[in-house]
């Protein structure tokens, strides 16, 4: 897949979206792997079909008020392992997760705990080139000027730690009321180094929370409805050498300093009905609403984007089946997402001897992005008297129009982009004499890792020759990469 150099503009990549928001916002197919696939699951292998299925195992963690579905005392390890690769020679990222929990319940009580110790390597190739002959700084390096190249190859470690809380009572027959509290502490967040271009290597270091609180209402014909709350906050430093081109001294290395800085408020209800024939019938609404007061500007896109707000928005339906031992479930969500970001000038800026330039407080450029994104989920699990086995599919397609008026260089232009990415899932479970054992799978593919094709050099690893490319001077590939999981999870009953 290939993004022109007009994607450099686009707005940003969450990848913390999937643990502490509860709408991604994601303008680039970057790969960002599972890093927050923390806690088991009842349909391992059903491609994260949740609306019209009961999850005894997920649903605690999702609302707190849903831990009045626990049947028994459980403790749950999970350890997973997921690998990004690349149908070139890309570098390598991998990452092992240790998560360790239980839930349990007595009487009218109940809750839920979890902690992960999660470790990222990311391996890189660097290519050190000798050069000679003057180079402007506006143009890449010509490889008639490269006299020799030579390549190293070295890896970074990164630890991260995650914690989550959950309790609650059941209120009266029916209905259970439940907060919980999930904080990480990260070193590293999965996509955010390959939009750094310039960079030998990024250091992270921030905090991610999330509150919930959660109502839960199940009727005795089987309905069920739920609303959930939450608030969200997310803030990471990111600190890289970079090279940089000065007149007096030439390439030398610089200290730079960025800052991904997201609060959020979220509301979640949904409802489920049971229907003939061993039917049963979901809806979900979701709201999310931030606000960015710190975006990084990163390498590939190069143009400021702080502060800005979002609004995001995802409506679901979903249908499940029971026949006998079979479970058939489908779900489509449809996410409408608005987003405005832009920046703010420093100082007064002279425009083309204008009498009237851009104030020192005005804009000097306004992005409005407009998501059409849709979901589909299909998966289908055959339980057994202890085998179990599960199968699923997730197609995500993202779709996104950007307005942006640049007042500096008085332009205004229109960006068009959308893209596809698939995820098979398989489950295979068995229940021993005193505990159960599965293994999921989950292979994604249809994003990718991002480079600067050269002319005359060609395409670099996702780290660029940072002692002599500035970025983005070329068009911006997005190189197919493929995601795979391996999950295994231990669950074991806990007497009374």
């Amino acid at each position: 897949m290939q993004f022109t150099k007009t994607l450099a503009a686009a707005l940003m990549l969450l990848p913390c979206a999937a643990a502490a928001q509860e709408i991604a916002v994601k303008s680039i197919p970057v790969a960002t792997g599972s890093q927050f696939l923390l806690y088991p699951s009842e349909f391992t292998g059903l491609s994260s079909l949740t609306i019209a299925l009961d999850d005894a195992l997920a649903d605690p963690f999702s609302n707190p008020a849903k831990g009045a579905n626990i049947r028994e005392n459980y403790f749950s390890t999970t350890p997973y392992y997921y690998s990004i690769g690349a149908t070139s020679n890309l570098n390598g990222h991998a990452t092992r997760t240790i998560p360790v929990g239980a839930l349990v319940r007595r009487g009218s009580y109940f809750g839920g705990v979890s902690v992960a110790w999660q470790e990222m390597v990311r391996r890189s190739i660097q290519r050190c080139c000798t050069v000679f002959g003057e180079i402007d700084p506006n143009l890449l390096i010509s490889s008639s000027l490269v006299s020799s190249v030579t390549v190293t190859e070295n890896s970074t470690t990164r630890n991260n730690l995650y914690v989550v809380a959950s309790g609650g009572k059941v209120l009266r027959e029916g209905l259970s009321a439940g907060i919980s509290v999930f904080l990480a502490n990260l070193k590293g967040v999965e996509g955010v180094q390959l939009l750094y271009s310039q960079g030998d290597d990024v250091d992270q270091d921030g905090r991610m929370a999330t509150y919930k609180a959660g109502l839960y209402q199940r009727w005795a014909d089987g309905r069920t409805a739920e609303l959930v709350a939450q608030y969200h906050t997310f803030s990471m430093s990111h600190a890289m050498v970079a090279f940089v081109w000065g007149e007096e001294d030439g390439w030398h290395s610089e200290k730079r300093l960025e800052n991904d800085e997201t609060n959020g408020v979220a509301l979640r209800l949904a409802y489920t009905q049971p229907m003939a024939h061993g039917w049963r019938f979901g809806a979900r609404v979701v709201g999310d609403w931030k606000t960015h007061p710190k975006i990084p500007n990163y390498d590939l896109m190069q143009i400021p984007r702080d502060p800005g707000n979002t609004g995001a928005y995802n409506v679901g339906l979903g249908l499940s089946r029971v026949i006998e031992k079979t479970t058939y479930a489908f779900e489509f969500i449809y996410e409408p997402i608005w987003s405005h970001t832009w920046a703010n000038a420093v100082e007064d800026i002279i425009i083309d001897d204008e009498p009237t330039g851009v104030k020192a407080g005005d804009m000097t450029v306004e992005n409005y992005f407009r998501f059409h994104n849709s979901i589909f989920r299909v998966g289908v699990r055959q339980a057994g008297s202890r085998l179990k086995f599960g199968l699923g599919l997730d197609l995500h397609l993202f779709r996104y129009r950007l307005n942006q008026e640049d007042f500096v260089q008085r332009s205004k232009r229109v960006l068009d982009e959308a893209w596809g990415e698939w995820t098979l899932s398989t489950g295979l479970g068995y229940d021993f004499t005193g505990f159960r054992l599965q293994y999921q799978s989950i292979i994604t593919w249809g994003t990718g890792q991002p480079g600067i094709r050269q002319p005359g050099v060609g395409m670099n690893d996702r780290a660029l020759n940072a002692s002599f490319v500035v970025a983005p001077a070329g068009a911006l590939d997005l190189l197919d990469a493929r995601v795979w999981t391996h999950r295994l999870s231990l669950l074991i009953p806990l007497s009374e």
